[in-house]
């Protein structure tokens, strides 16, 4: 592919990759004709005539709308544009008649308003027409300009001047006209850009495959092997730099996302942070908010962003992923290191970059370059894209290393797959138009005769157009209309800009770019259908935690799409276009800013190309800029036609009060500025539909008049600024509210208006509400939500509170339809009667959290709420005992839970479930079981074979609860497996810690280990007086490869699988003896950590040397010992295979010991923490392959060892140790020379060069 072109650069548009605009002409001409018909009394003649000629030309307009989508029209025909413009100035008209009118409702959303995912534009005008149209009722009798009354719309317009609106009629027709008689003998062909494309249950599943990886397999094993035994020595000892390069669509990418999300890497690194870079590497605000929000899971609301990022990384293993570098900035590597360099060492920094020098210059890893994927890997590639699941064509045959194999086979493949093949060979092995056309062609993957057109399309024969692949255009051509022209509209961002689901949602719907002809959904929820389909289809790139961004070459696609309906204003740019709707402004260059506006020059307002501006996102940081408040000034007069303003991140402190004349504008994004106000205009902007002041200055407060702001959807800001809003019921068309927190008194009706939010709801500070002030079921009318929190402050567990308390709860019974409920801090000692009901408002949830309810002696009868699928309850220690009783003796008990968390009862004693003459079975789906801070409780229900993770701590049981051996129902059979013919549980994790009434294992689930096939991980922790009383040990546990036995006195465990190759055991399972020699275990362990206890003596010392199997581990390579007393490495005897060995508060491990030469094989060394240690052992030089060796806090330490350092040693880590150890080290007279020949050595986290 070719290079991006430069910001600004107008690229011309194929004709046949289709229009961009058809859908929102359609939208425009079908509002229009719907607001003439519902004002047909208030019209004169000419207007009335001019609506009934655009009437009657729907079908013309209609005809020629679908040939420019097929691309079968000149785009740059004037008549097309004069069209485009017509539905612009009709669009601006019908804002201006309703903003006068002040219609109640949704205003100019009115006719969007009803909305669905409508699969495609209707084939037919009059019914597309329809969803823009009146209740009958409104135009009755209406024909001939005359009507038989007026409805309460209609009056409200009697008054206003509708001379905008009689000259958008006239246009309209007069642009229809034009169009439909110059395109009068176009017959769009078959226009597959229409059809339906929704996706099916297969395109999901398909979804989440996406990121398989072909033909790189070689590479992934590379980076995961670099991750866990890399020897680069800035890894090793600090952070290292993977540099990824290729030509663009090469998949560095998709290489990298995938080992981004690999379960190695999941496990190696604490924090995984990915940032979008897309050009010149700089820490400016936007990266660092990205780093930020991976990091500390939120957006960045202090001053010193690198402060932050230190604080939050620091003694942290990270991975951060760069992806996009194009060239470096002098001194920013060298500044994003220093603010790393607190993390642990150990971490990476992997960078994508079609650089060379780039790689070079940032790399200390060997670069890894991606070429162009073999035949073979990109014949399987596309096949998983085109026709899904790579298994359903694994009888394809398999190519071999050159595409000419392909006509040796070609009787072999299907006709789809012949088609395949030949569209895979004309890709050039980039795996991006793979991807690209693959899933554009999956929607139709039953259609050989739409393949067949793809196949043949002239524009193969273009090669690159403007510098755009093929398949990037064709896979544009089959989007549909409406999808066209919301993909276009991302043409508005920079390669770098970063931007969340809903912000471009909210961004389509604020231009008007969302319609459909259902009535059963939001435009947002419509919008938020067509966002996943371009996921889904490669145009978006999700980053992770709601964040997306657009490749470069897709990019690059917008742009082209987009022509000169927009424009990026950067420092190199040219001239803005006159045509231009869409502005970015990317400079803070006020000079230029100015010039490019045109703000010297005073043409007449309506000819200056500001006055047709829809959209002005500014990208840049005006900081420094005191002019710039009056260049916005400036804007703000002259953009009437603006919808979308973009001011985010700024970095303003005031907005001009001439925002006020932008009345036409939906969608102000003020965030992460620093503005303390807001001006009293603000309450202008009548049809203002998103507000964002989040992350602005904490004194900020809503400007007088807010409320005035009805059409309000969506308003983003801090709590303290929503609360401060006074009358917040008359912005009941808010979709969204946080948070609510309650002031003094609550108004009866103040949250009983707002019925249309929809998310989460979170009401706070109920303990200072007047429960006299609150209305009963004011939540009921809620039924869009999908998650309450309610919570009082800490609840003192006061006698006065309770029954405000329970009168409060009672009165907030919200609608059936809600998914989660959380209630915290509630002071009453009973449940609201409904939720004590069987059935009823919680009929349909899903989530259940109650926590800090002090005072409730009982629980509501959770146990048969039917589609309960998480039940947390945590800290409420009045509870005494659960009682889950059925209706009926056969019913299930928490019929579809799967998640159960039970913490923080000090006073239950028992869970019972059922009685002894019930069949009932509790539990039948459980999965994740978690029991904490119980210390009474006794007894717990036995758990089903679903089971995967059980975590009990700190509980009073003498035994754990059993599985119960048996499959009760055919959806749980489902989820277990089934080993020599029967059921099996599914328990992976078991994890037993603080439990000291425990004393046997023997009647628990540990005694049915035929149905523990699947335990991979057990700990048993702290347990005073367990024993283990299984004849055979854990010898059954079969897959059984990570186990933990700490600090458990009274238990010896002398049987084990030999499945275990990572064990952690206390000091005093050793002082104990331990295993015989020669045990099978010995030879299994891998890794093996030993940790100190309080249960050991200093006398103890000599039992431990006399142990023959402390010689025996044979396969160990990987020794850690922690806080140990009595362990000596002497009494090892020998580690043939140990080549990393870990010291962690131990200082006398190395006494007694004359000769290392023994650890024959060891590589890594790293002593930590020994605080009394005086000094390093004098014979490590006889080491004879030490590779690295650390040592950290050992502040007693004062010098390297006499001997001198092993010559094999190439890494060199000392941090926080005495500052004379640090000075001698500097010292060419005293221990310099010691490690001067050492590779690279690291002091406190810096690298010193040898000098």
């Amino acid at each position: 592919m070719a290079p991006p072109q430069p910001a600004g650069t107008m690229i011309p548009l194929p004709s046949a990759a289709g229009w961009s605009a058809s859908a929102f002409v359609a939208a425009a001409l079908a509002r229009l004709i719907r607001k003439g018909l519902e004002l047909l009394p208030e019209l004169d003649e000419g207007a009335v005539g001019h609506l009934r000629r655009l009437e009657g030309l729907l079908p013309s307009v209609w005809r020629v709308l679908d040939a420019a989508d097929a691309g079968a029209v000149d785009l740059g025909g004037r008549a097309v544009r004069d069209l485009l413009d017509a539905a612009y100035a009709a669009d601006d008209a019908l804002d201006d008649v309703e903003s006068a009118a002040g219609y109640g409702g949704a205003g100019a959303g009115e006719a969007r308003q009803p909305a669905t995912a409508a699969a495609r534009k209707p084939r037919s005008p009059l019914r597309f027409l329809l969803c823009f149209s009146p209740p009958r009722s409104t135009v009755a009798g209406s024909g001939g300009g005359h009507g038989h009354g007026k409805s309460s719309s209609k009056a409200k317009i009697s008054g206003v001047d509708l001379h905008g609106l009689r000259e958008a009629l006239e246009t309209m027709a007069q642009a229809a006209y034009r169009c439909a008689s110059m395109y009068e003998h176009v017959a769009p062909p078959w226009n597959y850009a229409t059809v339906a494309s929704g996706k099916t249950e297969d395109a999901a599943a398909g979804e989440a495959e996406q990121d398989d990886i072909f033909g790189r397999e070689a590479e992934v094993e590379q980076i995961l092997q670099d991750v866990r035994f890399g020897d680069d020595p800035h890894y090793r000892l600090g952070i290292g730099v993977l540099p990824v390069t290729g030509h663009a669509g090469a998949g560095k990418t998709a290489l990298v996302r995938f080992v981004f999300h690999h379960e190695v890497t999941r496990a190696e690194f604490a924090v995984r942070v990915w940032v979008h870079v897309s050009g010149s590497f700089r820490l400016r605000d936007q990266l660092m908010d990205q780093m930020i929000h991976a990091v500390a899971g939120r957006d960045r609301d202090a001053d010193d962003a690198g402060e932050l990022l230190r604080r939050e990384l620091r003694g942290k293993r990270f991975l951060l992923v760069l992806d996009g570098i194009t060239d470096l900035v002098e001194n920013q590597w060298g500044n994003l290191m220093e603010v790393l360099r607190p993390a642990a060492r150990r971490s990476l920094i992997i960078v994508t970059t079609q650089s060379e020098t780039v790689a070079t210059a940032v790399g200390t890893m060997p670069v890894l370059t991606l070429g162009p994927l073999g035949s073979d890997d990109y014949w399987k590639m596309f096949k998983h894209f085109a026709f899904g699941s790579t298994e359903d064509t694994e009888e394809c045959t398999l190519l071999g290393d050159d595409w000419d194999d392909v006509e040796e086979d070609e009787e072999e493949l299907s006709p789809m797959e012949q088609i395949a093949s030949e569209l895979a060979k004309k890709m050039a092995g980039l795996p991006l138009p793979a991807l690209a056309i693959g899933r554009a062609l999956y929607f139709r993957r039953d259609d050989e005769d739409h393949w067949r057109s793809v196949l043949e399309d002239e524009l193969w024969e273009s090669q690159d157009v403007s510098g755009i692949s093929p398949a990037l255009w064709l896979s544009y051509r089959h989007l549909d209309p409406r999808l066209k022209q919301c993909f276009t509209y991302c043409a508005v961002f920079s390669d770098d800009y970063v931007f969340r689901k809903e912000e471009l949602v909210n961004m389509w719907v604020s231009q008007g770019l969302i319609y459909s002809d259902r009535s059963d959904m939001r435009l947002e929820d419509v919008g938020g259908e067509f966002f996943d389909e371009l996921l889904h289809r490669c145009f978006l790139q999700p980053i992770g935690g709601n964040r997306y961004v657009i490749y470069n070459s897709i990019q690059e696609l917008a742009r082209a799409v987009a022509a000169r309906q927009f424009f990026m204003i950067t420092e190199s740019s040219g001239e803005v276009p006159q045509e231009v709707r869409h502005l970015t402004i990317r400079t803070s260059n006020l000079s230029k800013l100015k010039s490019d506006l045109q703000l010297q020059i005073s043409p007449s307002p309506d000819h200056h190309f500001l006055y047709r501006v829809r959209t002005v996102l500014f990208q840049a940081d005006f900081s420094e800029s005191d002019d710039f408040l009056d260049v916005l000034a400036h804007i703000f007069s002259m953009a009437k036609s603006m919808r979308v303003l973009g001011l985010s991140c700024a970095n303003i402190t005031y907005l001009p009060p001439e925002i006020g004349q932008v009345r036409r504008l939906r969608y102000l994004n003020l965030s992460r500025n620093r503005i303390i106000d807001l001006p009293e205009t603000l309450w202008q902007l009548y049809h203002l539909q998103v507000l964002d002041v989040s992350s602005n200055s904490p004194s900020l407060h809503p400007p007088n008049g807010i409320t005035s702001l009805i059409h309000l959807r969506h308003l983003y800001a801090s709590e303290g600024f929503i609360s401060s809003i006074g009358d917040i019921k008359n912005l009941s068309n808010l979709q969204q509210l946080d948070v609510f927190s309650v002031g003094g008194s609550m108004p009866k009706d103040t949250l009983r208006q707002m019925t249309q939010l929809r998310g989460k709801l979170h009401i706070r500070d109920l303990r200072q509400v007047d429960v006299t002030e609150v209305s009963k079921g004011m939540l009921k009318g809620m039924q869009y939500l999908n998650a309450l929190q309610l919570s009082w402050s800490s609840c003192d567990g006061q006698t006065k509170e309770i029954s405000k308390d329970e009168e409060l709860l009672e009165c907030l019974q919200p609608h059936e339809n809600l998914r989660n409920l959380e209630i915290m801090g509630y002071g009453g000692v009973k449940f609201p009667s409904w939720m004590t009901k069987t059935s009823g408002s919680l009929s349909n949830t899903t989530s259940l959290y109650l926590i800090d309810c002090m005072n409730c002696k009982t629980l509501p009868p959770l146990h048969v709420l039917p589609s309960l699928e998480v039940l947390e309850i945590r800290r409420m220690p009045s509870i005494t005992k659960v009682s889950a009783i059925p209706p009926r003796s056969d019913q299930e008990l928490f019929p579809k839970l799967k998640r159960l968390v039970f913490e923080g009862m000090p006073h239950c004693t028992e869970w019972l479930a059922g009685n002894s003459k019930s069949r009932s079975m509790a539990f039948p789906c459980l999965c994740e079981l978690e029991i904490r801070k119980c210390p009474r409780l006794t007894t717990f229900p036995d758990l089903p074979l679903s089971l995967t993770v059980m975590i009990i701590e700190n509980v009073g049981i003498e035994t754990l609860p059993k599985i119960i051996d048996k499959q009760p129902s055919a959806e749980e059979a489902l989820e277990a497996t089934s080993k020599n013919g029967r059921w099996t549980s599914r328990l992976t994790k078991l994890r037993v810690h603080e439990c000291h009434g425990l004393r046997s294992l023997a009647t628990s689930l540990l005694q049915q280990q035929h149905l523990l096939k699947s335990l991979e991980i057990l700990s048993i922790k702290n347990c005073d007086n367990v024993i283990c009383d299984i004849p055979d040990g854990f010898k059954d546990l079969t897959a059984l490869r990570d186990i933990s036995l700490y600090d458990c006195p009274k238990m010896i465990v002398d049987k084990f699988h030999t499945s275990v190759r990572t064990m952690e055991i206390s000091e005093c399972f050793v002082a104990q003896g331990g295993w015989v020699d020669e045990d099978p275990i010995l030879f299994s362990v891998w890794n093996l950590k030993i940790t100190g206890c309080s249960h050991v003596r200093s006398d103890q010392v000599s039992k431990i040397e006399q142990l023959d199997w402390l010689g025996s581990l044979l396969n160990v390579y990987n020794l850690h010992v922690e806080n140990t007393l009595l362990l000596r490495l002497s009494m090892f005897d020998q580690l043939p295979s140990l080549e990393i060995l870990e010291i962690d508060g131990c200082d006398t491990f190395f006494v007694d010991l004359s000769d290392f030469a023994w650890l024959e094989k060891l590589q890594v060394l790293s002593i930590r923490n020994c605080r009394e240690m005086c000094r390093l052992p004098d014979n490590l030089c006889t080491l004879p392959v030490l590779e690295e060796l650390c040592v950290e806090n050992c502040p007693v330490i004062e010098a390297l060892p006499e001997n001198g350092l092993p010559p094999s040693l190439e890494r060199l880590s000392i941090c926080n140790c005495g500052s004379l150890l640090i000075e001698r080290c500097l010292d060419d007279q005293l221990d310099w020379p010691k490690i001067a020949m050492v590779g690279v050595v690291y002091i406190d986290g810096q690298c010193i060069r040898p000098k």
